[in-house]
Formats: C-alpha cells, structure tokens, sequence
C-alpha cells in the first residue's frame, strides 16, 4: 500500500516539474519574439505622443497669439495698470538755450537794443588833425582787457599809424570792462602812454561783442566823423594797410558811398545743434532767440570797412534792432533794415594766410599770438 500511496503523492510533484521545466522550455523560444514586437510598438506610440505634444503646442501658439492681438484691438479689455504713475517729464533744454546772465549784461528787449552804456576810457581828440587834412581811414580794433601784447604787436606792425604816406590813418582799440582791478589798472596804464584804448561799461565777454561792435559805430560817428572810412577788425586779424588803403582810394565817389565790404556771407543758417561741442556752440542759436531760417547778407567779423557816411545811421537804427550776440549777422541785421547791400571782396579771408604786396589780399585771421603778427608783417615788406 505505501509504495502505490507514495506515488500517487509524488505525483503531483513530478507534475509541477515537468511543467515548469517544459514551460521554461518553452519560453526560450518564445519570448525574444514577443520583446522585438513589444520595442517597436513602443517606438510608434513614442512618435505618435510626439506629434500630439507638438501639434498642441502649435494650436496653443495660434490661441494665444489671437488673444493677444485681440487684446490689443480692444484697449478696454486690457488688464489695468496698477502701476504708480510716473511724472511727466520735462522736455530737455535746447542746448542753444543759455545762461548768460554772469557774462553778459545787455540791455536788450523784443523791440530794439538800447545801448545804456558810458565810455570809462576815451580818447576824444584821437581823429584831430593838423593842417587841414582829414583822416582816411579809422582802424578799430576789438580787444580785449589782457591781450596787451597783441595790441603792441599791431601798433608795431600794420596798425601803425605812419605806415602809408601821404594817407592820415588813425588806430584805436575797444574794449569791454573787466573785474580784474589787477587788470583795468593795466589797460589804463598802457592808455596813458598810447592814448588809443576806448571802454565802455559792459562786461568783456564773447556774447558782448555786438555791444563793442555798437561801441564802435557810436565813437566813430562822434568823435571821428571826418574819417572817410572806417576798418573795424578784431586783435587776432592781420591787415594789408598797403592793399587796403590802395583798394579804398580806387573807388569812386558814388561807390564809397552808402558803402560796406568784406567778405560777404549769403544765405547761411543759423545753427540749431552744435555737433561740434567746443566749436560750434559758441555760434548756437535756438528759435526763440532767431526765428528766421536764414541771415541777411552779413560781412565776416574779423574785418569789415564801412564808409562813415553810414556809421549813425546804424548806430541809430541798431538801437531798433532786437539784440543777437553773433555781431556780425546783427550787421547784417542792421544793414537789412537800412536797404544797404554789403559788397563782397575775395581780399578779404577769414582763415591765416600768406601776404605779399604783389597779390590783392586785404586781411586775413587767426593771428593769435604776438610772434605771428610780427612774422606776417616781416613776410609783407619783405615782399613790397
């Protein structure tokens, strides 16, 4: 009996063997099948979710950038700005905009330019003259308080007085006023000697030189109104007298009269923005202070002759003349208002230049020290 028990019990042991060993059996050779299936289903699905990741992204994009323009189309709907406020801003000054008001003291207004101001240093007899004879031409120069040098270069090159014979010349420098007391005492010093130095009461200063420009045209007309002309140049300009006197005394008697020459300058503009910060803004204008778009006819600055038929009349008519600090183109101003024309002479340049007697130029500038005036008038009666 137990051996036959025995077995029916180990039988179901055998069984349980037998199958897990065919079952593992049999596994061998089916599962790698099945893996290889199992990979490449899995890649589709992979590729697939792709395609859907992306086309959502894709249809996102397009909603929300509908929403946006749609947003923006419709200003009510936008979220509110909760943000403080920022104040409002103020427009940046016009960098032609200036103070001035430490070195400047002009008088002027919308109407004209009253010049309210009294000669400290004067001359008054300068222009008188013995024998009879007037003076052909009256050399003012503008200055400055501290350029005593420059002024004694040109008293001993071509601002002396004897340098032309048998022509009577006359030579004065204006000045504004100066703070240095230092200085004033200097200046009137060297007027004491040279008795040829004119200063009126307005501070010396770029933006005051139409003052002294003004100061000019009134002592001419006051205190030399016998001078048939009068050369108004500045200390740094170096002058032809030879030329000069021989280009004066070549016209004729209409045409020195009512009569202004230099070099003329047509159709320039004012400038609104100076590009050049240490050039230019010397010369800036904005609008309020220039409307125009354009100057009148104006001779340059550094050396112009006017007939001193004239010189009152625009004196007397710069006193209407709304005051601008570029003296020049306030000439100009003044000449437009009178209906004179300044007639343009090429012999007269606005740059530093060679001069001989044998070419025709008048004047020329840039002369900015003493050994240069010296130098270009040795050159000039090396040639002559």
């Amino acid at each position: 009996m137990c051996p036959n028990v025995c077995s029916l019990l180990d039988a179901p042991h055998r069984f349980r063997f037998s199958a897990a060993n065919h079952s593992s059996d049999e596994g061998r050779s089916i599962r790698p099948k099945i893996y290889v299936q199992d990979r490449a289903e899995g890649l589709n699905m992979v590729r697939i979710s792709l395609k859907l990741v992306v086309k959502t992204i894709f249809i996102l994009c397009i909603m929300v950038g509908s929403l946006y323009v749609f947003l923006r189309r419709r200003p009510n709907l936008r979220r509110p700005n909760l943000r403080r406020p920022k104040p409002p801003q103020q427009e940046p000054r016009d960098e032609c905009e200036r103070d001035d008001s430490s070195i400047s003291n002009s008088t002027s207004n919308a109407e004209g330019n009253p010049h309210n101001y009294t000669l400290i240093l004067n001359n008054p007899g300068k222009c008188d003259v013995t024998g009879g004879d007037d003076v052909f031409l009256l050399v003012m120069v503008t200055s400055t308080p501290g350029n005593h040098k420059q002024r004694l270069a040109i008293r001993n090159t071509w601002g002396n007085e004897s340098n032309v014979k048998g022509t009577v010349i006359r030579t004065v420098f204006a000045v504004g006023l100066t703070q240095d007391a230092k200085m004033q005492g200097d200046l009137e010093q060297e007027n004491g000697v040279y008795k040829d130095i004119i200063q009126e009461d307005f501070v010396e200063s770029y933006r005051n030189l139409t003052l002294k420009t003004v100061m000019c045209l009134k002592w001419a007309s006051e205190f030399c109104p016998n001078a048939k002309f009068v050369l108004k140049t500045d200390d740094d300009t170096f002058v032809n007298i030879f030329n000069l006197v021989r280009h004066l005394e070549g016209l004729n008697a209409t045409q020195a009269r009512r009569f202004v020459t230099g070099r003329v300058y047509t159709g320039a503009k004012p400038v609104r923005h100076a590009k050049n910060k240490q050039r230019e803004v010397q010369w800036c204008l904005s609008k309020r202070a220039y409307p125009r778009d354009s100057f009148p006819p104006y001779p340059g600055g550094n050396a112009y002759v006017i007939s001193n038929d004239i010189t009152r009349l625009i004196y007397e008519v710069s006193l209407t003349v709304r005051y601008l600090f570029i003296e020049d183109v306030y000439l100009g101003l003044c000449l437009e208002k009178l209906g004179i024309d300044p007639v343009h002479e090429g012999g007269f340049v606005s740059w530093k230049d060679v001069h001989s007697c044998k070419d025709k130029k008048i004047a020329s500038h840039w002369l900015k020290t003493p050994v240069a005036m010296v130098k270009a008038w040795k050159d000039l009666i090396s040639s002559c």
